[in-house]
């Protein structure tokens, strides 16, 4: 009986924020955090720009762009936790949580472990690919594979409980530490591979503070446990979902840093990081409104209004930013110095494909909440589109920019009008 009593308060204790936090509160507070550690990603671009100019600026860019395409199975991983998390707790099912939490990190790991030594036996093709100057960046997008799919886990537990005060921490210590480590290194001389060490220290840290949240869920035997068959069919269409969101949110980048001469491959990752203030900010709406949604499904609760106010959300601060890219392109560039002015004509351009791939991207996370694949076809097409028009034009900024614009305008429209078509058959049902 007693330890029923405690079961039940350290449960209360995790699930707190499900009924005292509303979903205002709840994006308001991610909302800041994000913009946080958004500040000290733009610091890490800032700074390495000014510190070791385009030439060798583009180095990193695609070192990093690179990390974010090997580590896409971490944010399947972050996926499938958060949805199981959340459908477990919107069932009142605690005691699922530990061996969902103990699976999911076995296979973090095995998924890190090989793809981080598929890299390491690649470097020299990764390394003439990227135009890296030394296999010791490989070395470390290896290990970066490795300590992102660690975290992973946890942080989708965090989301799915609702948790995100602690989720937020996670995600300024992670984008502190990077950029702390990286400008440091470059300080003592190590230059564009001492800045790619830093990509190191985020995943590190973040992992060691999401432990205490992870060894406080309830200990017991769960009168079920979910099988293994069930996180793999869910993982497969999060798969194709986080594949073709990332893949298209940093593709052009390495294609530009393979194709374009090192100072023009400078400007235009100038340009992409940027834009990706407004992406990073539809993140944080699309977290928590994953979670509110998800659990909603699961009591058959009606879901559409919360969907809908994130992307009002998102559509109004991306316009808004939209407008600042366009008319005042002095002010955005502030931060990157006058070695950058080429990127300016081509900064309102940049606003708008991102905040479109915002939009989609926020959909997507929709379609994954209510366990629906229909995502998956528009998503894939577009990206293999991009890459292909891609390969073909890409003569100079310019080009590459035009095709980033049209493939997001598409991938917009196609899942928009597929949400408007689930909304019309609730309202038939």
């Amino acid at each position: 009986m007693l330890e029923g009593s405690r079961l039940s308060i350290s449960w209360q204790r995790l699930s707190r924020p499900l009924r005292v936090r509303g979903f205002v509160r709840d994006n308001a507070l991610l909302f800041a955090a994000t913009v946080g550690a958004g500040f000290f990603g733009y610091v890490f671009h800032f700074a390495l720009g000014r510190l070791l100019g385009p030439a060798a600026y583009s180095v990193v860019a695609a070192a990093v762009s690179a990390v974010y395409l090997l580590t896409l199975p971490s944010l399947v991983i972050q996926l499938v936790s958060a949805r199981f998390t959340s459908v477990a707790t919107a069932r009142q099912e605690p005691l699922v949580l530990r061996p969902l939490a103990r699976m999911l990190t076995v296979v973090s790991l095995g998924i890190g472990a090989l793809t981080g030594l598929i890299v390491w036996l690649l470097r020299d093709v990764v390394a003439a690919f990227l135009q890296l100057p030394q296999h010791g960046i490989v070395a470390v997008l290896a290990v970066s594979t490795l300590l992102g799919m660690l975290v992973s886990t946890n942080r989708g537990i965090l989301q799915g409980l609702q948790r995100f005060g602690w989720l937020a921490l996670n995600l300024v210590l992670d984008a502190f530490a990077k950029v702390a480590i990286a400008v440091g290194m470059v300080l003592l001389g190590f230059g564009a591979s001492g800045a790619v060490v830093g990509v190191l220290a985020g995943p590190g840290i973040a992992y060691l503070q999401s432990l205490p949240t992870v060894l406080r869920l309830p200990r017991g035997a769960p009168a079920r446990t979910i099988p293994g068959r069930d996180v793999a069919r869910y993982a497969a269409p999060t798969v194709a979902a986080v594949v073709g969101i990332t893949y298209l949110f940093n593709i052009d980048v390495v294609l530009a840093r393979h194709y374009l001469p090192a100072h023009e491959a400078g400007i235009y990752a100038a340009g992409a990081v940027l834009a990706r203030a407004i992406y990073f900010i539809g993140t944080t709406v699309s977290a928590v409104m994953f979670p509110e949604v998800a659990s909603r499904h699961a009591r058959d609760e009606t879901h559409f209004h919360v969907v809908d106010a994130s992307l009002l959300f998102v559509a109004a601060v991306g316009g808004a930013l939209l407008l600042v890219y366009w008319l005042l392109p002095e002010l955005v560039l502030l931060p990157y110095g006058s070695q950058f002015t080429d990127v300016r004509p081509y900064l309102g351009a940049f606003a708008a494909a991102l905040g479109l791939l915002t939009l989609s991207n926020l959909l997507v996370n929709y379609f994954l909440s209510v366990d629906s694949t229909r995502f998956a076809a528009p998503l894939l097409t577009v990206g293999g589109l991009e890459t292909l028009l891609m390969v073909i034009f890409h003569q100079n900024v310019g080009q590459l920019l035009a095709v980033l614009v049209v493939s997001n305008v598409c991938l917009a429209a196609a899942l928009g009008a597929l949400y408007l078509l689930d909304r019309r058959r609730e309202r038939i049902s």
